[in-house]
Formats: structure tokens, C-alpha cells, sequence
């Protein structure tokens, strides 16, 4: 497996993640439980961001060293 499928397979289980969360948040009665599952759909957001702005840096690593 290369970098580039790598972080694809991350990003796919960072989305499994956060639709596990949202259905969790849905599902709970308290406010606060729901808060907490609301809170770890925006960190799963935050970790799938990363891996794309690293996707697109390695994108630009990788073509900078074919041209080298």
C-alpha cells in the first residue's frame, strides 16, 4: 500500500467514525451525551481535514520528486 491509499483508507475510516457519532448523537436522550457525540463528529471533521491537506501536500511532494 502506497502513502496515497494510505491516508484514502484513513479517510474512510475517519467518515465510518463520524457517521457512527452522528447516529449516536441522534440517538441520545441527554443533552449532554448528544453534546459529546456532536463534539466527536467535529473532531472526526478535523482529522479528515488534516488528511486531505496532507493528501494534497504529498500530491505536491510526489510530483516535485518525478520532476527532480
Amino acid at each position: 500500500m502506497n502513502w496515497r491509499q494510505f491516508i484514502r483508507v484513513m479517510k474512510i475510516d475517519e467518515r465510518a467514525a463520524q457517521a457512527k457519532y452522528r447516529v449516536a448523537a441522534r440517538a441520545a436522550k441527554s443533552k449532554a451525551i448528544r453534546e459529546i457525540f456532536e463534539n466527536l463528529v467535529y473532531e472526526e471533521e478535523v482529522h479528515i481535514n488534516t488528511l486531505e491537506r496532507f493528501e494534497r501536500d504529498l500530491k505536491n511532494l510526489l510530483k516535485e520528486e518525478k520532476q527532480r
